[in-house]
């Protein structure tokens, strides 16, 4: 091990000079009265330790450099998602076993990469090419020698690993699961209406695949919460042969209903779970009408108006300001976008509305809206400038999903006009501006309620860009679509006015972490967390799991994780107060590893061809041992760690310390000094 001390050589020199005075003042006019040995060493030892302590008060670092042989490196990846039926748990670990002078590092992979191999196979998803960047930014400058992936091949989730490779080593596969094509029966999809309409049917599309059943007759039952309202028996006409079956489907009850598609199994099918086919709607009771003003055009509104009118839950209306003129009653959301400054009369008309929810987009001009929204005040304005976002953690008043989340945290930035804001103690801000890296308290979007009337407030422009950005993350628009249909929802929903407030989703799928917020108010409507609240969820075969809240600040909070696909009742209660809340939520089955079990083995093929690897599988792992451990680079390599670390910390120097004042006082004492 190396050390290297970084300081400045003046700073070095002042600290002995400073050393020497102290120690001349305190000794120069006792050298007559003391020996001159003795004079000398207590001379010797303060000034050393004078030096030492005014040394230590400028900070030197102390770069230790550390000789690390590494050897080579074999990682080997698990494939533990659903679809891979094979257990090589303790061939794999033989296999590690049998590695001769390599580190190893295990994992499992499904959706995300583990560590350690598993005994069970439950993933969901097949996403090789994250596996991939993880192990590649893990082992980066490292001494990596080959990659094994033991796999079936099949990938439903990323991109396919073939165009996204960055491991620069040999990568083996071991090749598991079945090539061959049995006969089969399958539904791959359902086209439906996420929200639809009490007393309203809807059209779905049931997506059906055949295989090797010619001349056979198959049934297709249709589902809503155990009972089956459709029965329809097909004839199958070829070998492969693929049916698309409209269905319109009744609306009975309100809330989320678990609707299944499934095709009564022929007699020697194999695989049958590919025969189920879950999907969840959610009943409301009326379609609400929004009404978008705006004066002039911009891709903020183009988007705004995209979304909307894919929502099946809306009707939009577009007018110009000028055209301004209904009935209050007519709609349940106003939204206001470019008004021209000149147009007063407008924000009159609008202040007169006193119970229809308004969503502002404030682009800059925050002084013409201001009557509009009396708890905001805005004291300072300066030039525009480009801001980024953060989700404030804080805002419960609806949750923003964890892709959207990360969408905003991590977007292109907008246009804002930068100004100094005095918020009023209602206001609840849910997204705030970020600058560099620090998250300020001016807000993006936020909202306010005046004598019962909701508002909502979006500061800039360029949320266009979002979208782009989500559909190059997600090849899709649900997060974006999201942001502005949780908006529009919420303004539009009446508040709840009880005491106790429960937030979540109420459907979400099951690889996904179940959060509940919560709110307690005292008899003055004033936040309060003096009491547990208890949550029960009983799933469909009566069973019961129970949870507590835990105390977030004035409010409350619980992440429950993950749970087994199902329907689950919800009861919350507020320990000693009469408070309780009842309800639903549905945890969707991830269906995705079930629609085919025959291996995709040209694309481990490929892999490994394209890598300088090989493909082997489980009945020759024996071939595989040889191959590493006689062909492989098995150079060690030669890694210089730096570490930097403050002179202060190391014990030797209290211990150098301590032994001058000790040896000084001795020789004091001896002497007479003391």
């Amino acid at each position: 091990m190396l050390y290297n001390i970084a300081f400045s050589n003046n700073l070095f020199v002042l600290c002995v000079l400073l050393g020497l005075l102290f120690t001349l003042i305190l000794y120069y006019n006792k050298r007559s009265f003391l020996k001159k040995s003795t004079f000398f060493l207590v001379s010797i030892f303060r000034f050393v330790l004078i030096t030492i302590l005014l040394f230590l008060l400028i900070d030197p670092v102390v770069k230790t450099v550390n000789k690390v042989i590494e050897k080579p490196i074999v990682v080997v990846l698990q494939d533990a998602s659903s679809s891979v039926k094979e257990n090589t748990f303790n061939q794999l670990n033989n296999f590690v076993n049998d590695l001769d002078g390599f580190d190893v590092y295990k994992y499992n992979f499904s959706d995300n990469l583990y560590d350690n191999f598993t005994e069970s196979n439950n993933g969901k998803f097949t996403d090789i090419s994250k596996a991939f960047d993880q192990i590649s930014s893990s082992f980066a400058n490292r001494n990596l020698s080959s990659v094994v992936i033991a796999s079936d091949g099949l990938i439903n989730s990323g991109v396919n690993p073939l165009y996204n490779n960055n491991i620069n080593v040999p990568i083996h596969t071991i090749c598991l699961g079945d090539t061959n094509y049995y006969s089969d029966n399958l539904i791959s999809d359902v086209k439906h209406n996420d929200i639809v309409f009490l007393g309203n049917s809807f059209q779905s599309e049931i997506y059906i695949e055949s295989n090797k059943y010619k001349g056979k007759k198959i049934t297709l039952l249709l589902k809503n919460n155990g009972k089956t309202f459709y029965n329809e028996e097909i004839e199958i006409k070829s070998d492969n042969q693929f049916f698309k079956i409209p269905v319109e489907i009744p609306t009975t009850e309100i809330g989320v209903q678990l609707y299944t598609a499934e095709l009564v199994p022929i007699e020697g099918e194999k695989n049958t779970e590919n025969n189920l086919y879950k999907f969840y709607v959610d009943v409301v009771e009326n379609k609400y009408n929004i009404l978008l003003v705006h004066d002039g055009s911009h891709p903020d509104i183009a988007s705004f108006v995209n979304v909307i009118n894919q929502n099946k839950d809306f009707n939009l209306d577009v007018m110009k300001s000028k055209e301004f003129n209904f009935n209050e009653d007519e709609y349940n959301l106003l939204i206001i976008h470019s008004i021209s400054k000149e147009n007063t009369e407008f924000i009159k008309k609008i202040k007169s509305l006193e119970n229809l929810p308004i969503l502002i987009f404030c682009k800059q001009d925050f002084k013409f809206y201001s009557e509009l929204i009396p708890n905001v005040d805005f004291i300072k304005k300066s030039n525009n400038s480009e801001v980024f976002s953060s989700v404030n953690n804080d805002f419960l008043n609806f949750n923003f999903s964890e892709k959207l989340t990360d969408l905003i945290d991590n977007s292109t930035p907008i246009t804002t006009a930068f100004g100094i804001f005095n918020l009023s103690n209602n206001i609840e801000v849910a997204i705030n501006q970020k600058i560099g890296n620090t998250i300020s308290d001016l807000p993006i979007l936020l909202f306010d309620e005046n004598n019962g009337r909701k508002i909502g407030v979006i500061f800039g422009e360029g949320f266009w860009r979002w979208k782009l950005k989500d559909y190059r993350l997600n090849k899709n628009n649900e997060s974006f679509n999201e942001f502005y249909n949780s908006i529009s929802q919420y303004l539009i929903l009446k508040d709840d006015k009880s005491k106790f407030r429960l937030f979540y989703d109420k459907e979400i799928n099951e690889n996904q972490e179940i959060i509940f917020k919560a709110q307690v108010y005292d008899d003055n409507f004033k936040l309060d967390n003096k009491y547990d609240i208890k949550l029960v969820l009983t799933d469909s075969k009566n069973k019961e799991y129970e949870f507590l809240f835990d105390r977030n600040q004035d409010q409350y909070i619980l992440n429950i994780g993950n749970l087994q696909a199902d329907n689950y009742e919800l009861f919350a209660k507020v320990e000693k107060r009469n408070l309780e809340k009842f309800g639903k939520i549905s945890i969707k089955e991830i269906q995705l590893e079930k629609l085919s079990l025959v291996a995709n083995h040209q694309l481990l093929y490929a892999l490994s061809q394209s890598s300088g690897g090989s493909s082997f599988y489980p009945s020759n792992f024996s071939s595989l041992i040889d191959l590493i451990n006689e062909n492989q680079n098995k150079n060690s390599l030669l890694i210089l760690e730096d570490k930097l670390k403050q002179l202060i910390d190391f014990e030797w120097i209290l211990l150098i310390l301590l032994s001058l004042i000790s040896l000084e006082w001795l020789v004091r004492k001896y002497n007479g000094l003391i």
